[in-house]
């Protein structure tokens, strides 16, 4: 498959085309509810604890 060179001119139109120029929309905080804080916290314990095991099973060499 041959590729074909694109001037300057045609990415600067396809840019604009694409709305790629345009600055982006701004990031705000989102405030959760508190059963997404549960389930993140819920998570985190989950990690935590699999980590310990992990850590655990390589101390005694069970892998």
């Amino acid at each position: 498959m041959k590729q074909r060179d694109i001037s300057q001119a045609e990415l600067a139109q396809l840019l604009r085309d694409e709305g790629w120029d345009k600055p982006l929309a701004p990031v705000r905080l989102k405030t959760l509810k508190p059963w997404h804080q549960a389930v993140f916290w819920g998570l985190r314990l989950y990690i935590v604890v699999m980590l310990i095991i992990v850590i655990w099973a390589f101390g005694h060499g069970h892998f």
